[in-house]
């Protein structure tokens, strides 16, 4: 859907056997996955809401999912203004030959929404497939980037981007703010700019003292934690690789790893 403000895909399952969660990694909770929006900029330079040492990425998808171990919907999850209300996961899309097929399937019906107000149905998407391949990943305590700006996120920013065309920025750089009869401008930089940290802790699971040239550890073997089981199920592992998963009639699917970042 074209908001006029960013581009934003929901999910409309309602049936809790067929539902996707995130779970793991700095997680203690499972949250429910609600929607993915794109952000993006004009040009090549700039378009993401996390940068890496200072480096911009043309645009960045954020997958939004909310606490459903203790709400009953993501509004409340919001209106409660705490930390483990909501998670945002960050990842940071580079410009390549080849893009994520996941990401072609997003950018597949953008030709149908290019005003604001306009929708387009998505049959299939596999979430745990727009995630890159990786398990590092950086993590703090933020707000929602959109108005609003609640302070309810823990956001995990992947260590690895995925891949973006040429023209599929093309085709996001034609989406418009106004409707159809008043198109205004393009919809392009519908980014927030970095903010300091005014500091916020952020964490990651990625070892600095490895040696350089040796294959890159994690920290998992200096943890003590001990998983939480709820119906055969590990659904806690704090410091771990933060997975999503997909239940259908109760069976749950090869988990996903996720990854490190920035800020917001």
């Amino acid at each position: 859907m074209n908001t006029g403000h960013s581009i934003i895909f929901r999910s409309e399952t309602v049936d809790p056997e067929n539902v996707v969660n995130i779970t793991e990694g700095p997680l203690s909770y499972r949250y429910r996955f609600e929607e993915i929006h794109l952000h993006y900029g004009r040009t090549d330079d700039r378009g993401s809401e996390h940068t890496l040492s200072g480096y911009s990425f043309p645009a960045e998808l954020q997958i939004f999912g909310y606490n459903s171990d203790l709400y009953n919907n993501i509004s409340e999850a919001l209106s409660v203004r705490r930390s483990e209300g909501v998670v945002g996961i960050a990842v940071l899309l580079q410009m390549g030959d080849l893009s994520n097929a996941e990401l072609r399937i997003l950018t597949s019906q953008l030709h149908r929404i290019v005003y604001r107000g306009q929708e387009a149905r998505l049959q299939h998407l596999s979430v745990r497939d727009l995630l890159p391949d990786t398990h590092f990943f950086m993590t703090y305590e933020g707000s929602l980037t959109m108005p609003g700006c609640q302070e309810t996120v823990t956001w995990i920013v992947m260590n690895r981007p995925i891949y973006i065309t040429k023209q599929q920025l093309y085709i996001l750089r034609k989406l418009m703010q106004g409707a159809e009869n008043n198109p205004k401008a393009p919809l392009g930089n519908n980014f927030r700019p970095p903010l300091p940290l005014n500091q916020r802790v952020v964490r990651t699971n990625i070892d600095f003292r490895r040696s350089e040239g040796k294959k890159c550890p994690t920290m998992r073997n200096d943890m003590q934690y001990k998983g939480m089981r709820v119906k055969d199920e590990v659904v806690s592992k704090p410091n771990d690789v933060p997975q999503i998963k997909r239940f259908a009639n109760g069976n749950p699917s090869t988990p996903s790893a996720f990854i490190r970042g920035s800020r917001g």
